[in-house]
């Protein structure tokens, strides 16, 4: 299988399409009508599978490759109900947004969620099912034999009782003329031979080789650089710019003004970039010029305080909530601004004029980009071409489209020639988008039996789904919530799935001047953290084990309580510790699946080494396990580094971090063991990418706590450690 090359085949595969009648089997994707949303627009079949004449199989899959392996898996869906030759199969992506490569819910073509797998899972094998049923009745016609007697293998069509062998190739213009059944047989379990098996990534070659490429890789004929100069406080504009104090400077040829700020486009990027930092720009001041992190912190802690807050969910009885009978446990906890630190720098390239804009972005969000430049500079979405490499990290901030307006601005101001607009590594820490802090409160009422008879939580913080288009009080009454349901900012929280009988959560809302981002994992990033600790500390006021705490209030939670006793049982729970070593437990379901993780780590002169990580995941049926294991350790390793030592602080408006050292990531030799098992329990098709994020942080707290006595309410550890 092959990835094709970036500069070519989506143009060429488009262009066939719409061009080589007869040359080419083209399956559309049509999404079931029951996601239709009320009000959409119509739905037009978009292309999705081609066969040429020579048996040459592409794919065009929705959602982008950033290193999470969702092309391979979607491939294996696709190839497997197909009967394609796996070793032939090319990838691509649409080069403009359509409605059918939309999430319907979100309403957007968009790489984000773990949707790449459990969404398109079904569409997928659909569209493979109708293309193998079209070659095979091909066939069959030939034959003039029953279709049922033929079936598809390795890229062609076979008829056992004759032995006779027709490859996909031949059978293409025939196919072409059968109507494209709607509703397809899809392959018994028996004979699903790709998906469920470990396989090796498509895109390994290419990125071990250096074939692969990355919008920092992208080269045009004529091509000139951008670098840019933002405002350092986020809410601020240009006032004004000297372009006289950079017009001499080497290789400068314009001064571009963008939102925010200025893009000076030369001959080189270093050039642009030693002009953008010499540039005299002056910024408007704002009410933000002063704002600090202990500003921001006591926001917080006003919002904690208030007295008419809204219940956005509630269980049972809310007055149960506040009693004073039985044993009360309370705490508070706090987490800070995180930044993505994505390992490709932000980077487009655009070359865009009145008649055409044409992208190179790795991007996590096409329709992003598209309502971005249909607002700034009015581009059609039929004028608009995006192509997209590979992603060098995303974690959500590559939903984001500023860096392409800039690019298309600075492409436009010198004649329509291709600019690619480069953000230094301090260009993103410090004017990009950020997880948002929060705060929460915790109260919870024990029996006399040690369960939680009753909890409350408050939480203080920005809600990020508003600016994302998701109406807080819509949203509430589509998910059976009372009020003011946010799931960017309270998800893990109000569907956390805990038996509790009397259960409320309330939301203080504070908007903060600051750009607000999906990090890995959204809310669940921040409440799986207030959350386990807390139960954690419930365990403890109840003198009782962590697991068995947790299990006891897990009737009928069959996913939960599996992942629970898989990691119980790989770390071996419940028997002593290495000498030295500290144990901790959280679990968390989150995007369609359930972990459980146990951390041993170890507190010596207050450094913390964490060794081993067990970690259990229920995602339904594994299309891929080696990269269900793969995504599971890498997010352990994000979620550690930001546990440890990461956080964005803001003085006189502006973030104080700028790069890798004062924003370290964990170093590999920091790295712990990582094991990973899969439960299977019969489950629906959850996600990967985001899940194993979670639990990280909160197993870690009850280490620390298993190892000090202290409880650590407050990210990052090493602030406390």
């Amino acid at each position: 299988m092959k990835q094709q090359d970036l500069s070519l085949s989506r143009r060429s595969f488009l262009a066939n399409a719409s061009t080589a009648a007869g040359a080419a089997l083209i399956l559309p994707l049509r999404l079931p009508a029951a996601w239709a949303q009320e009000g959409a627009e119509p739905r037009g079949p978009q292309a999705f599978i081609r066969i040429d004449t020579s048996g040459q199989v592409t794919f065009l899959l929705p959602t982008c490759e950033m290193g999470q392996g969702t092309h391979t898996g979607q491939a294996q869906i696709l190839a497997e109900e197909l009967g394609a030759d796996w070793s032939s199969i090319s990838v691509a992506m649409p080069k403009q947004p359509a409605p059918d490569y939309r999430i319907p819910f979100i309403g957007q073509m968009r790489s984000v969620g773990s949707f790449g797998i459990r969404f398109w899972h079904d569409p997928l094998r659909r569209a493979a099912a109708q293309a193998r049923e079209m070659l095979t009745q091909a066939a069959a016609n030939r034959l003039a034999v029953a279709s049922e007697g033929l079936h598809a293998e390795n890229g062609v069509i076979i008829h056992p009782e004759t032995g006779r062998v027709f490859p996909f190739g031949e059978l293409v213009e025939e196919a072409m003329a059968l109507p494209v059944p709607e509703e397809p047989t899809l392959r018994p379990d028996s004979e699903r031979s790709l998906t469920g098996h470990t396989l090796l990534r498509l895109d390994t070659a290419a990125k071990v080789t250096g074939r692969a490429i990355y919008g920092a890789d992208v080269e045009r004929d004529g091509m000139l650089y951008g670098a840019v100069r933002l405002a350092p406080v986020f809410s601020a504009e240009v006032e004004s710019i000297d372009e006289n104090s950079v017009s001499g400077m080497p290789g400068v040829i314009a001064v571009v003004r963008v939102p925010r700020g200025a893009v000076v486009v030369a001959d080189s990027w270093w050039q642009a970039k030693q002009a953008a930092d010499a540039l005299e720009v002056t910024f408007t001041r704002t009410p933000a010029d002063d704002l600090s992190t202990d500003e921001i912190d006591r926001m917080l802690r006003e919002g904690l305080d208030r007295t008419d807050v809204a219940v956005t969910t509630l269980r049972g009885d809310a007055e149960a909530t506040l009693s004073t009978e039985g044993l009360i446990v309370e705490a508070e906890y706090a987490v800070p601004l995180l930044t993505h630190m994505s390992m490709e720098p932000i980077n487009c390239t655009a070359e865009s004029s009145e008649e055409r804009t044409e992208l190179w972005i790795g991007t996590q969000g096409h329709d992003v980009l598209r309502m971005s430049l249909e607002r700034a500079l009015q581009v059609p979405a039929e004028r608009l071409f995006i192509n997209t490499t590979y992603l060098g990290g995303g974690f959500g901030r590559k939903t984001h489209g500023e860096i392409a307006l800039q690019a298309a601005l600075a492409s436009r101001a010198v004649g329509g020639r291709p600019v690619k607009v480069l953000w230094a590594r301090e260009d993103d820490v410090q004017q990009g988008q950020y997880r948002q802090t929060m705060m929460c409160r915790m109260r919870a009422v024990l029996n006399e039996a040690g369960d939680i008879a009753a909890m409350r939580i408050r939480l203080a913080g920005p809600q990020m789904g508003r600016a994302y288009g998701f109406d807080p009080e819509q949203m509430a009454q589509a998910t059976g919530n009372v009020a003011n349901f946010d799931p960017f900012s309270v998800g893990g929280l109000s569907d956390m799935r805990y038996v509790i009988p009397n259960f409320v959560v309330e939301h203080a809302v504070v908007e903060l001047p600051i750009p607000l981002c999906p990090w890995r994992s959204i809310a669940h990033s921040f409440t799986g953290f207030f959350f386990e600790s807390f139960m954690d500390e419930c365990a403890a006021a109840a003198g009782r084990d962590p697991l068995e705490f947790r299990r006891s209030h897990c009737t009928g939670q069959t996913r939960m309580l599996a992942v629970l006793d898989r990691a119980a049982e790989m770390s071996g729970w419940g028997e002593d510790a290495p000498e030295g070593i500290a144990r901790g437990l959280a679990v968390v379901e989150s995007y369609g699946s359930y972990v459980a993780q146990v951390v041993e780590a170890r507190v010596e002169e207050g450094t913390i080494s964490v060794e081993r990580v067990y970690a259990a995941i229920d995602c339904g049926h594994a299309i891929n396990p080696g990269q269900v294991e793969t995504q599971i350790q890498g997010a352990v390793i994000d979620a550690l580094g930001a546990a440890l030592r990461q956080k964005v602080t803001i003085r006189d408006g502006r973030t104080e971090q700028a790069n890798f050292y004062d924003y370290p990531l964990l170093t590999i030799e920091e790295a712990p063991s990582v094991a990973v098992s899969i439960v299977e329990t019969g489950s629906p098709l959850g996600g990967v990418g985001e899940p194993g994020v979670p639990p990280v942080a909160p197993a870690l707290a009850n280490a620390l706590f298993a190892a000090t006595a202290q409880r650590v309410r407050r990210l990052p550890f090493s602030d406390h450690v």
